[in-house]
């Protein structure tokens, strides 16, 4: 057995694509045949005091958090806690999930140094238009991101498109491998209850900038017989609010808030469609599109440059691609999407047929175990 410590933002029950497909990877059948998994990750929630549980056969210890600086979770405790838990678990291979600021205090750990280090890329930090703020701090960021990199003994990348595009990775492609993310192909969730005449979309995730989500609703504002549930709370909640109100969609357009997991999917089951129309490939994967695709759900993604999205969804067989930063290509993609429901329900049959062949986590399972071989 390989012991193996993951070191994370955050784990279970914080719902995030990171955060949902670690959960379902270390709690596999086919990953635990193999290893024993412990994690090191924050609490989700300020001031809960660190602790420590097993969750089936999982070690997990969350760290106090203090604070969030720059959607990071800052603990100093974190390298205290990173030592104890290398000295008592004795891992043999380091899994770091990056983007995290506190991955960081490997590079100043001695007993974390004398581990091999994979590093599992989810995401560069900049994007084409990033927040300002995130931009300025980048400077320092990417000095201890690249000794991350430098020192690793292997690289994961979601994506062959995001292995090539990333401008962090590309000195470092030598040992670097690409593993898509996966999910358990179980699922909990209520059956369909209604027929909608209307087109019934869905967005999930955190409303922020690079989601896209203002150019959905603009899109929406001359398709009447289009409707929207939005799951996921942020910082733009507010400004979005607002469009809705601009744009008189408020009898078509609920928000949700954070939702359970047998809520999601039941909201999964009861769409038509599937919408991330992403502007950033800051959403290097979107894993939301394989909780869609294990339903049998089609997705609308657009074709950011770098991103997997549009690897994930394949044009007009398991979905919609479209350009990015375009109200009108979205009106069209609705516009048809709307007038030919049976052929999205044969677009989700192919995504589940897909999910099943390529994005099962029995399937991205043997490719991680694969790595650690390797190294």
């Amino acid at each position: 057995m390989i012991n193996v410590l993951h070191i994370g933002k955050y784990y279970s029950p914080f719902h995030g694509g990171i955060e949902n497909y670690t959960k379902d990877l270390v709690e596999s059948d086919v990953y635990q045949s193999e290893v024993n998994a412990s994690l090191l990750v924050h609490q989700h929630l300020n001031n809960k005091k660190t602790q420590n549980e097993t969750i089936k056969n999982v070690k997990v210890n969350r760290i106090k958090k203090w604070f969030t600086l720059l959607y990071s979770p800052i603990s100093p405790s974190f390298i205290k806690e990173l030592n104890r838990t290398i000295k008592t678990q004795n891992p043999d291979v380091l899994h770091i999930h990056m983007p995290n600021l506190s991955a960081f205090f490997c590079l100043f750990s001695a007993r974390a140094r004398s581990i091999p280090w994979v590093i599992h890329w989810h995401s560069d930090v900049l994007g084409a238009v990033p927040d300002w703020r995130i931009k300025i701090a980048y400077k320092g960021y990417k000095i201890f991101e690249r000794l991350l990199l430098k020192k690793s003994t292997a690289i994961i990348a979601t994506s062959p498109n995001y292995l090539e595009s990333s401008k962090p990775l590309s000195d470092f492609k030598n040992k670097s491998y690409v593993v898509p993310l996966g999910l358990s192909k179980v699922v909990t969730a209520a059956p369909v209850v209604k027929n909608n005449p209307k087109l019934s979309l869905l967005i999930v995730g955190r409303l922020t900038y690079y989601k896209g989500h203002k150019y959905l609703l603009h899109a929406m504002a001359n398709l009447p017989n289009v409707e929207l549930n939005i799951i996921g709370v942020g910082e733009l909640e507010v400004n979005l609010k607002q469009l809705v109100l601009q744009f008189e969609l408020t009898d078509r357009v609920n928000f949700l808030g954070s939702v359970d997991d047998n809520t999601l999917n039941n909201r999964i089951l009861n769409c038509d469609l599937l919408c991330l129309p992403s502007i950033e490939k800051t959403e290097a994967f979107g894993l939301v599109l394989l909780e869609a695709a294990r339903l049998s759900k089609p997705a609308l993604v657009t074709s950011v440059e770098g991103s997997g999205m549009s690897w994930v969804v394949q044009d007009q067989v398991t979905g919609i691609v479209i350009e990015p930063h375009s109200s009108c290509a979205l009106y069209d993609a609705l516009n048809f999407a709307q007038k030919n429901k049976e052929l999205l329900i044969n677009f989700g049959k192919a995504a589940n047929t897909r999910f099943n062949s390529d994005f099962s986590i029995a399937k991205t399972a043997k490719k991680i175990l694969d790595v650690y071989r390797n190294i």
